[in-house]
Formats: structure tokens, sequence, C-alpha cells
């Protein structure tokens, strides 16, 4: 075989083969949808190419080849790539908004596709009842021409209208320990029945985190050294002001996002610890108009407690971002804490930083909002750190 029959036979296998290949790719939903994209944009631009080789190799052969016979194989080899390649060029061509697949399916959330464009499509998610917005992409795009969804990366999780009312099954709270039984007095005792729950029998709350007290879910843990630690369930706000997506992760820091009815907050979580300078910080990024805020990030050995009456670390604002009252203050809140016991030199010393003088096994501080008496800090047991 001669080189440009050899030429002539390898093009109609590349353009077959790479034809086939990306018209099944693009009936495939991909998050990588760039890059997709842009194999596709190369490959149209190859088609042109190959139409060009093969004419000008046909025109080569026909005057070349000997006999009539290799002349009509080569019309025939040419005729059937030409239809191959006029096909994939009307399909290159044709508006295409129909995206092939469906978008991708989000747990916990209900999508709607509208077509905004002739060349788009767009899938709007909405968190079903019980579950508000935990960061994502409420919308993703089926661009035209092409036909793959973008990656849809939106996170629906459990919330809680009005933390009273609360009767989901979230039972471990926000360190990841197991929450005691409300109707068992092991490891902790405690006063609460029936009447301080919304269940209809404390046996039915089972270990579930509820709230007797507090402002948010919380509940006894299976932990003897810890009584009390909340759980990390956001509080329910389908209508919020503002969309910053996800929390920027931060070297040493993980955010952990939350929502309130005061709008979504993500407090930073250290992997590690290091050093031993401690710094007045409070870790708690808030989502605003320009995005998210910047979030005063320690992570310094005394940024966790494996007592909490001995922590003697200077986190102060509450895990919702609410700064801490001065232990030594009354204005806001009145208490019978203003001499402590803390771990500190003074009660001076102990300043608005996150304590626990009642000994409850989490640390907390009463709020300088007047609508929130007290509330807990996210301060990490040192030995829950990964």
């Amino acid at each position: 075989m001669k080189i440009w029959e050899t030429f002539l036979f390898l093009c109609a296998v590349v353009v077959t083969v790479t034809s086939a290949n990306m018209r099944n790719n693009m009936q495939t939903a991909s998050p990588l949808a760039d890059v997709y994209k842009q194999a596709y944009t190369n490959l149209k631009s190859l088609v042109l190419k190959y139409t060009e080789i093969l004419k000008d190799q046909v025109n080569v052969g026909i005057a070349t080849v000997s006999g009539a016979c290799k002349k009509e194989i080569v019309l025939k080899l040419f005729k059937a790539e030409q239809d191959t390649l006029n096909t994939y060029e009307n399909e290159l061509k044709a508006p295409n908004y129909m995206c092939k697949t469906s978008p991708p399916a989000i747990e916990h959330a209900t999508v709607v596709v509208t077509n905004v464009s002739e060349t788009q499509q767009v899938a709007k998610y909405t968190c079903d009842q019980g579950y508000t917005y935990g960061g994502g992409y409420k919308e993703v795009l089926c661009e035209g021409d092409f036909g793959v969804w973008g990656l849809a990366n939106l996170q629906c999780i459990e919330c809680f209208t009005t933390a009273s009312t609360y009767q989901g099954k979230i039972s471990i709270t926000q360190e990841g320990i197991q929450c005691q039984r409300w109707d068992s007095q092991s490891p902790h005792k405690h006063r609460y029945d029936s009447s301080a729950l919304p269940d209809q029998e404390i046996s039915a709350a089972e270990n579930y985190c509820r709230t007797p007290k507090y402002a948010e879910p919380w509940c006894f843990t299976t932990d003897p050294r810890m009584e009390r630690d909340h759980c990390d369930i956001p509080q329910c706000n389908r209508n919020n002001e503002h969309d910053c997506g996800l929390p920027q992760s931060l070297t040493n820091a993980k955010p952990r996002f939350k929502y309130t009815s005061d709008g979504a907050r993500a407090t930073y979580v250290c992997n590690s610890f290091s050093g031993s300078t401690k710094n007045i910080y409070c870790p708690v990024s808030q989502c605003n108009a320009t995005g998210w805020s910047a979030a005063s990030v320690s992570c310094s050995e005394h940024d966790c407690f494996i007592k909490s009456t001995e922590y003697t670390g200077k986190r102060s604002c509450t895990s919702s971002g609410r700064t801490c009252q001065a232990w030594t203050s009354t204005k806001t809140h009145d208490h019978k804490f203003m001499k402590g016991p803390f771990p500190d030199d003074s009660p001076a010393s102990a300043a608005n930083y996150c304590r626990d003088p009642d000994a409850s096994g989490s640390l907390w501080c009463y709020t300088t909002d007047p609508a929130v008496r007290y509330e807990f800090c996210d301060v990490p047991r040192c030995d829950q750190m990964v």
C-alpha cells in the first residue's frame, strides 16, 4: 500500500473512533465539564481539518492510482468518511441545550430544570422541608453545544425551626460524641422529664439532641468526662439574604459550617496545634454582602482542653459568633460567677474568655447579645483531634 493510501486509511480510523468516543462522552454527565468542553472544542477544529485532508488525499489518489477498481475503492472510502463527518458536523452546529442526562442528584434537595436560552439549561436546587442550605452551588448549568451538566456540590443539612420543638434524630454532638438517652441517669444524672421535651414520652426522645435548656439543640453525652455538649444542627433559614457558597479552608484549620437565624457562619477547627502563644481570637467567619468575613484563628497548643474547668485559652466568642460578656460584668446579663471559680489568676484575668465555672464539661460564656443569655463555645477536646 502506498504512503498516501496508508495515511488516508489512518485518517479514516482516527475520525471514526474519535467521533464515536466524543459522542459517547457527551452523553455522560461528568464533573470535569471544562475538560470535556475543551476536548470538544479541539475536536470540532479537527473535524474541519480531517475533511480538508481527506479531500486533498482523494484528489491525489485519483490522480495517481492506476486502475478503475482502485479509484472506485478510494471514492467509496472517501464517501463513507465524508458522510460520517457531515453527520457529526451537523450535530456540532445544531443547538443542543437539551442535556442527554438528568442533572446531578443532591440528597434532601428538589431540582427544577429550566431552559434559560437556546444554548443553556439551568438546574435550580431547593432544600427539602426540614433541611437548609449548607453551602455549595444552588444552580448548575448545562452548556449548549455540549450537553454536560456542571458540578453540583450543594449541601442540604438537617435544621431546626425552633430549638424547643426540634424532633429530629441527630444523636451526636458537635465533637462527635454519642448522646446519652434522656430516660437514663448514666453516666450523667439530670432532672429532665417528658415535660421538658417536645416528644410525648421521654423514652421517645431516646438519645436525640433536644433543647430543654439553651438556645440550640444539645444533649448529655456518654462520655463521663463531658456532661453536656451542643449538637451541630443549624437553624432553618430558607430565605437567606446572602449566598457565599462554601467557606474557605485554611492550611491548618477546616471550617465547620453552621446556619443560624442571623445567617451563615463557619467556625474554624484546628487540624493540629503548635506553639504556646495564647492569642485572643474568634475563629468564626460570617457570610455577608461581600462574602465570608475574615476569621481570627490561633491553633496554639492552648486552643483545646483536656478538662474544661482547667481551660485557660483565649477563645472570646460563642459557636454562633456572638461576643462573650466579661465574667466580672453584669451589664448585659446578671449572673453568679463574677468571682469564678476560674483557672486564671483572677476573675479579671478570665476577661471574656470561654470558661466552665459550673463544671458542665463544656466551655461556654454569657453573651453580649441581650436576646441570648449564654451559649456553648466550639472549643474541642484535645483527645478528639485527628
